[in-house]
């Protein structure tokens, strides 16, 4: 585990969940196009990718920096939703 103080790794997960939480909400559009327009293989890629990215990354927050690190990006991935939809609305 990396040596960061505490302040560090909340501002490090927080960061980290934000952009991680905002690729994975935002791609949520692309993933309804190609589910609509009848590219189902191309949808369920993209949803194993967006998955797998998150859980990655989570992942390599609580590994490299710690429990406070970890909680943080979830947070910074929950909180990431609202963000987008207060900036975009409800639909693209």
């Amino acid at each position: 585990m990396m040596e960061v103080g505490l302040a560090g790794q909340i501002v490090v997960g927080l960061i980290a969940g934000l952009l991680v939480g905002a690729f994975h909400f935002s791609s949520l559009w692309w993933n309804t196009q190609f589910f609509t327009t009848g590219a189902a293989g191309k949808a369920i890629a993209l949803q194993l990718g967006r998955i797998a990215v998150a859980v990655a990354v989570l992942t390599l927050l609580a590994r490299l920096l710690g429990l406070a690190a970890l909680l943080s990006g979830a947070l910074g991935f929950l909180v990431a939703r609202p963000l987008l939809l207060w900036r975009f609305g409800g639909s693209r």
